[in-house]
């Protein structure tokens, strides 16, 4: 066999594309915009010609010939996964290295990704040396999305379990810094605090991955039962990490353990349920909350109202930022569907739990599509009554309205949010919410009493705050002394609009609350939860650094993308930064009272850590 083998094989599925191929003969087919009728008569006069016939057929006999030659007779590992030409590449190295040799290879990820590649991982993970999951974001290979990972692996020509993993690599210079570091000093993130990509490395970069660490993985990511030679490999920035992960394991409860106690569902499909008729595309105001239509956009981390489409509404970032201080009572934000069919027929279409409509409860939603280099991955909030969804959403019905509220305190928090990071995955599933741990406490009160007071912004969460309010909520108070956050002395059974926390600063304070009552559930050390934060959540860093409060909890000044405008301009704020008390401000900032400070999240979840960590003993 060959003692060295390098390569950068193709990344291609063998996947019968007819439109790429018509296109050939008709460009109009390529292009869209066609209905389907016109796409089909088209079609069938392309197909007419003899000559074209032939092409076509051609084309077709080709790519299932080639499917069928990578298929299991020829490459037994590949048995069950998507056929794609690097995964032939991977194992055909294997076959032709010698025993004394090594072959290192550029592939995409799905190898380690794929549920159903579990029987090629087994064949790859006992040779394999190491393993980096790079990110394309400074561009090395130019004609590949910056956002989209690819890996190089380095194999061995003898089997021997056991190899080291690196993830989040922009440049292979880290790897190399990393292998030589000594290990001192704290772990680089993913940016420094210039906002700069940081390529240093770090001895604790380099995660071993054992039989052990194979067994914590298919713990957390994989169905009960999966060998841990078979597990799907996660993306793990340090050894630090790998801590948390083990903590995650040992969480002795996970949603899906509730059983026939929760249901998962994608509510209406975007574009089958406007073909049938039940949805409509239509952006406007609904008159009452059983015609507003969920989409992605319209909530964010403990926020069900967060912005609303505009009208006409374009694409997905044509949305406004709510300002929850002058939200109405009784708001609702515009939808960009509405039902379609008579109110009778719509509800008989929704999906029904426990005989009766999923819109008769409130529930708990994210967003399906996840973004792991965004500021945040996991995107949940509390939906009231009456509010359908698109399958951009995914929600869940509790039986018990409190473990409704206490799995979305801790969805919204850092912990489970990092949890979700290391899957890697683009999209998140009910395979994946039902593996989140879900901790029994004897008194999630405080995380319950916070989640509340984040989502029931409006009169349409009042029944649930009834359900849940209790008089330990007027005793409670933030962690941190500000005037800027309130006293809770002021809570009521019945909700009145200042039940809920409405100012950025105390919606802030809540969430930070939050991340540091998930750590203590889930057993993490305060040092693990700012080191999560600190190596997790890059673009979270960046907008915490440059996003500016007043002396009312309003933001003056944010660098956040996902808050456009809000706050002033950066030519406005340089003019009135350094104001003080007193000061007389411009025109454009007259609604802000100066001084204007920054908040520090690593010393406020420390403060919250710290000041729960003593409730939690003064209470045993």
């Amino acid at each position: 066999g060959f003692d060295l083998i390098l390569g950068n094989p193709p990344w291609l599925k063998l996947l019968w594309n007819e439109q790429l191929v018509l296109a050939d003969f008709d460009a109009r087919l390529g292009v869209k915009g066609l209905s389907a009728k016109q796409a089909a008569d088209l079609r069938a006069e392309v197909l007419s010609s003899p000559s074209r016939r032939a092409l076509y057929l051609s084309e077709f006999e080709a790519l299932n010939g080639g499917k069928s030659f990578f298929g299991p007779t020829n490459f037994p590992y590949l048995k069950g996964v998507q056929a794609n030409l690097y995964k032939a590449f991977l194992t055909r190295s294997h076959a032709l290295s010698a025993c004394e040799g090594a072959f290192g290879l550029l592939h995409q990820p799905g190898v380690v990704e794929d549920p159903r590649g579990g029987h090629l991982r087994a064949h790859l993970y006992g040779r394999m040396v190491m393993f980096v999951r790079f990110v394309n974001e400074l561009k090395l290979f130019s004609d590949v999305n910056n956002g989209r990972p690819y890996c190089f692996s380095i194999f061995r020509g003898q089997d021997t379990l056991g190899f080291r993993a690196m993830s989040g690599v922009l440049h292979p210079s880290t790897i190399t810094a990393s292998l030589n570091h000594d290990g001192k000093g704290p772990v680089p993130g993913i940016k420094n605090e210039s906002d700069d990509w940081d390529l240093r490395g770090h001895a604790s970069r380099v995660v071993t991955v054992d039989a052990d660490a194979l067994k914590l993985f298919a713990s957390l990511y994989d169905a009960p039962g999966t060998p841990p030679e078979q597990a799907r490999l996660p993306v793990v920035h340090s050894r630090e990490i790998l801590q948390v992960l083990r903590r995650f394991a040992e969480a002795p409860r996970v949603l899906a353990d509730l059983g026939d106690d929760y249901y998962c569902t994608e509510h209406f499909h975007e574009t089958n349920q406007q073909k049938d008729g039940t949805i409509k595309r239509e952006t406007r105001y609904p008159e009452v909350a059983s015609e507003w239509v969920v989409s992605g956009p319209h909530f964010y981390v403990g926020t069900p109202f967060n912005k609303t489409p505009n009208d006409p509404c374009r694409h997905n970032k044509d949305y406004a930022v709510l300002d929850h201080t002058t939200l109405p009572d009784d708001y609702l934000p515009r939808t960009n569907y509405v039902p379609a069919c008579t109110p009778a027929e719509y509800r008989s279409r929704t999906p029904h739990w426990l005989g009766a409509p999923v819109t008769d409860r409130y529930r708990y939603v994210n967003r399906t599509m996840i973004a792991p280099t965004g500021e945040r991955t996991l995107v949940a909030a509390i939906m009231p009554p009456g509010a359908a969804h698109t399958n951009g959403v995914t929600s869940v019905c509790f039986t018990n309205m409190e473990d409704l509220v206490w799995f979305s305190a801790l969805a919204a928090s850092l912990p489970i949010d990092t949890l979700i990071k290391t899957t890697g995955k683009p999209n998140l599933h009910e395979s994946t919410i039902g593996s989140i741990p879900f901790p029994a406490t004897s008194s999630p009160k405080a995380a319950i009493a916070r989640a509340l007071r984040l989502n029931c912004l409006t009169t349409h969460y009042a029944d649930l705050w009834a359900q849940l309010y209790t008089p330990d909520f007027n005793a409670d108070t933030f962690t941190k002394p500000d005037h800027r956050l309130g006293l809770w002395t002021h809570l009521t059974p019945e909700w009145h609009r200042h039940c809920a926390v409405r100012t950025p600063f105390e919606r802030r304070q809540a969430l930070v609350e939050l991340d540091a009552l998930a750590a203590l559930a889930l057993g993490l050390t305060a040092d693990e939860l700012c080191t999560i934060y600190r190596v997790q959540f890059p673009v979270m860093q960046g907008y915490e650094r440059d996003t500016w409060y007043d002396q009312r909890g309003h933001i003056v000044f944010t660098n956040s993308k996902g808050l456009s405008g809000v706050g002033l301009t950066r030519a406005e704020w340089t003019q009135v930064k350094t104001a003080q008390p007193g000061d007389a401000l411009p025109d454009f900032a007259a609604a802000y009272q100066a001084p204007f400070d920054r908040c520090d999240r690593e010393a406020d979840m420390r403060q919250a850590y710290a000041a729960f960590s003593a409730r939690l003993e003064a209470a045993q």
